[in-house]
């Protein structure tokens, strides 16, 4: 027997903000899959990263924005009860719709799961109060991504690499304990 803590991470944003650039980065610091092409949604990986593989070994992406997914999944309950494949932790993303923040909490807690948001710096400087709302709901943690708003394309890319190379730390220091 043992004990396991399963996290989704769910990266809070209207659209352009970075979130699917960010797992997309985040796909390719811990797996061996390097496309640049368009992601599937709820794909699993299989984790190579060596410092991660000893004691995770799958995760999966939801690459889109619930919202834009809605049609497909029909409801939040309907995502975690029939499209969320099974993995040791999980990214997912949404826009500042508190109701489907909170659903997204509650079903995802329902499933055992652990819940921190990652709420973006650009997001929150264009959308404060929205984000203040949704930061106040009962995540289990809450992590900020500074990154500011640029139009330098390379600048906004290299902040995003930033942000998933210093997630992509934290599993390595915390899952040991999960």
């Amino acid at each position: 027997m043992s004990l396991k803590s399963k996290w989704l991470f769910v990266f809070v944003g209207n659209n352009e903000t970075g979130k699917t650039t960010l797992q997309k980065k985040i796909v390719k610091l811990l797996s061996d899959d390097n496309r640049d092409i368009r992601l599937d949604c709820n794909l699993v990986f299989h984790i190579t990263h060596p410092y991660l593989i000893r004691k995770l070994s799958t995760f999966s992406i939801g690459n889109r924005s619930y919202q834009e997914k809605v049609a497909d999944y029909h409801s939040v309950r309907e995502y975690f009860d029939n499209h969320m494949p099974e993995a040791d932790f999980y990214t997912f993303s949404t826009h500042l719709v508190l109701a489907d923040v909170e659903q997204i909490i509650t079903h995802a807690h329902a499933h055992f799961l652990n819940v921190c948001g990652i709420f973006l710096r650009n997001s929150i400087e264009d959308n404060p109060v929205e984000n203040a709302a949704i930061a106040q709901l009962p995540w289990d943690e809450k992590l900020y991504a500074d990154n500011p708003k640029t139009d330098i394309r390379d600048t906004q890319d290299e902040q995003l690499q930033r942000i998933a190379e210093t997630l992509v730390q934290m599993l390595i220091h915390r899952a040991p304990m999960w």
